[in-house]
């Protein structure tokens, strides 16, 4: 048997156990960051839509008698999630079976209601019973300007 050729596949076998052991330290450490990162947008979300000013509070004063039927309502954070209009037969749980707007991250592939689930487990939502379907609304960096408009009854909410 060659020595050389015994020796190169030692050398191999250990670059290839460092490689695997680099790879993992990196999912770890990507991880942790996702998930302080994460809980900090939850929170950012949680102040948009239950706060002193947030949206359930503008939701309710635009569907009150006697007021504006029309309103822009500024969200700020958490940058990079998105609003979600819940109106159909799948709903979060947070919705309790209500229509809702939540805002959640977003997921790549809506296999088997992954949506729905990311929004239960890490978003916020609002009940409007009166609410018109709408399609996502991405939270930019900037922030997102909502027109938010009750006609003949119907709560219907755009990015202005």
């Amino acid at each position: 048997m060659n020595k050389r050729a015994f020796l190169l596949g030692e050398e191999t076998v250990k670059i290839i156990v460092a490689v695997i052991c680099v790879v993992f330290l990196v999912a770890i450490l990507a991880s942790i960051y996702f998930s302080a990162t994460g809980s900090q947008k939850s929170k950012e979300a949680q102040s948009i839509v239950n706060g002193e000013n947030g949206l359930a509070k503008e939701i309710t004063r635009i569907n009150s008698d006697g007021t504006p039927n029309e309103q822009g309502f500024l969200i700020p954070n958490p940058s990079g999630w998105y609003l979600y209009s819940f109106t159909g037969d799948k709903k979060p749980n947070l919705c309790a079976g209500a229509n809702c707007i939540c805002v959640c991250g977003n997921v790549l592939v809506d296999l088997f209601n992954a949506q729905t689930k990311e929004c239960d487990k890490k978003g916020v939502c609002v009940i409007v019973e009166n609410l018109n379907t709408f399609e996502k609304i991405k939270i930019e960096k900037s922030g997102i300007y909502l027109l938010i408009k009750k006609t003949n009854g119907i709560l219907e909410v755009t990015k202005k």
